[in-house]
């Protein structure tokens, strides 16, 4: 793989990282070109995880905007993650995140991800930075899941609101977007993707997000039981 997408930081942890977990195995359709937007399951951080690891394909990933800023990531650890998530006593939950807001946002700066701004009108810079990064051939990662928290190997209700980024990127270069669903599996070790699904000329947006968010959904299921892990 050559590295010309992730910074320094992002290539180090994941050098170490290798050494600690387990090593998956990559299936991607031989025809499969790109750019293209994976759309993945994520399995309360198991998907993350072991694709930033492993998946051969660079790819900038749609993260919470409050992971790049050390002041709203140490709030968001302190005001949800450690305490209300983790249940850790206050004093605890500061010393982690006191270090822990200043190594995140580097991370994900260094691994070039791409801020999501929940519920603000900033989240069109979120579809305008997509957008020129697949313009110019970067491909995008994204995990849609309404329950993150979720680790079981069905995926159920996904967010719809990503599939917008068709609009902005038809907008710039004419074309349609692949989306391509993509499985990290625990028993099979391997991170396999599906067939790609894309808008068709002429169809009515609402028309073509209901179909593809359908596709997506059963092509994660049935990924995940190719794999054994339902």
């Amino acid at each position: 793989m050559n590295h010309r997408l992730y910074g320094p930081l992002f290539r180090t942890v994941r050098w170490l990282a290798r050494r600690v977990f387990p090593k998956f195995e990559t299936k991607i359709p031989a025809a499969m070109q790109g750019p293209v937007v994976y759309v993945s399951h994520h399995q309360n951080m198991f998907g993350p995880v072991r694709i930033m690891l492993w998946f051969p394909v660079e790819v900038r990933t749609w993260v919470y905007q409050v992971f790049f800023d050390r002041v709203s990531c140490y709030e968001q650890y302190m005001g949800y993650t450690f305490t209300k998530r983790f249940g850790l006593p206050r004093p605890i939950a500061k010393l982690a995140a006191l270090p822990a807001s200043r190594l995140v946002p580097a991370f994900f700066h260094s691994m070039r991800g791409i801020p999501v701004y929940r519920g603000s009108k900033q989240i069109i810079e979120t579809f305008r930075t997509s957008a020129n990064a697949l313009k110019q051939g970067h491909n995008i990662l994204i995990f849609p899941d309404i329950q993150y928290s979720d680790a079981s190997a069905d995926t159920k209700e996904m967010y719809d609101g990503f599939l917008h980024l068709e609009k902005y990127y038809y907008k710039m270069t004419g074309g349609h977007i692949p989306f391509v669903p993509l499985y990290a599996s625990k028993n099979g070790r391997v991170i396999a993707a599906g067939e790609p699904v894309m808008f068709q000329d002429g169809e009515a947006y609402q028309t073509g997000r209901d179909r593809i968010m359908r596709q997506l959904q059963a092509s994660l299921n049935e990924l995940a039981r190719q794999s054994g892990d339902v």
